[in-house]
């Protein structure tokens, strides 16, 4: 049979391998767990910049059309203004003949007031 101190020496130098084990396992998981953290951060920045810059394209493609469909307002409301003065100068009579038609219309779409008996 062996003496207590030896299986006590034994015993003790079991679990400080077993305290180093465990505690390189720790560190290994710690390990492989901030490397999947970093991973995951770099990929969700990557993408919020990506969805950043489609988001800064688009709203510069949106405020080119809207200027281009304002230019075009712009010219049509000249045009019709310009075409309004044209028959204003010309055919005053047929200007005021079809205010008068318009007028009508809108009149006759109005409800008619209440008859009291």
């Amino acid at each position: 049979m062996k003496p207590i101190s030896e299986t006590a020496s034994e015993a003790r130098a079991k679990a400080s391998e077993l305290a180093e084990k465990t505690a390189e396992n720790a560190r290994a998981t710690a390990e492989a767990a901030k490397a999947r953290i970093q991973d995951g951060y770099g990929r969700a920045r990557a993408a919020t910049s990506e969805l950043a810059a489609k988001s800064r394209e688009q709203a510069d493609a949106a405020r080119e059309v809207a200027g281009e469909v304002y230019e075009k307002g712009k010219v049509q409301a000249k045009r019709a203004n310009s075409k309004l003065k044209d028959v204003a100068e010309k055919q005053p009579l047929a200007l005021v003949a079809g205010a008068v038609a318009i007028g009508a219309l809108l009149g006759s779409l109005l409800p008619k007031g209440r008859n009291d008996d």
